[in-house]
C-alpha cells in the first residue's frame, strides 16, 4: 500500500498546486501559500479500477481566502495516461494555517489495474507526471480557471 499512498500524496500535493499559483491577489503573499502536510486518512477501492480517498491536507495561508470548486486531472506516466483524477470542492480560509479533509476519486486508466499499485508501481514516482485543470474562486469574487500541464509528481514528494 506504500505506492498508493506515495500516489495518493502526490494527488494531495497537486491539489494545492493553484493555491500556490493564484492571480489576482498581492504575489508577495500567493508566494507563501504553503502545502505543510498530507496524510491519507482512509482510502476505499471501489471494484478493480477505481479508489475513494480522503486527505487530510495542511495548508499554510497568509493571502486571501478561495474555494477550489472543481478540480480534476490526468496522471501520466511516461508520457502514457496512468489515472484520471477528481477532488471534491474545498474552501481555504484567509489568513489561517489548518487542516483540510479532501475527498477525492480516481480512476485508472484501461491498462492499468490495481494490482499494478498493490506491486509497488508507485513507489518511485520518477516518470509520473499529471496535467490539472482547477476553477478556483475567489472570495472577494471572481473565478479562475487554472490549467497546469506536465507537472512532475515527483517533486511534490521530496522532502
Amino acid at each position: 500500500m506504500t505506492g498508493n499512498r506515495k500516489s495518493i500524496t502526490g494527488l494531495a500535493a497537486v491539489i494545492l498546486l493553484g493555491c500556490v499559483l493564484l492571480s489576482g491577489c498581492s504575489v508577495s503573499k500567493v508566494k507563501d501559500i504553503k502545502l505543510t502536510s498530507c496524510e491519507v486518512e482512509s482510502v476505499s477501492l471501489k471494484g478493480f479500477r477505481s479508489l475513494d480517498a480522503v486527505l487530510d491536507i495542511g495548508v499554510d495561508n497568509p493571502a486571501m481566502g478561495f474555494t477550489i470548486t472543481s478540480l480534476d486531472g490526468v496522471i501520466k506516466r511516461g508520457g502514457s495516461e496512468f489515472a484520471t483524477y477528481h477532488a471534491d470542492t474545498v474552501a481555504i480560509d484567509k489568513k489561517s494555517e489548518k487542516v483540510y479533509k479532501v475527498p477525492c476519486h480516481a480512476t485508472l486508466a484501461d491498462n492499468i489495474n490495481l494490482m499494478h499499485l498493490m506491486n509497488g508501481a508507485l513507489g518511485d514516482l520518477s516518470g509520473f507526471t499529471t496535467d490539472v485543470t482547477a476553477v478556483v474562486e475567489l472570495k472577494m469574487g471572481g473565478t479562475r480557471v487554472l490549467t497546469y500541464e506536465d507537472i512532475d509528481l515527483s517533486n511534490f514528494l521530496k522532502k
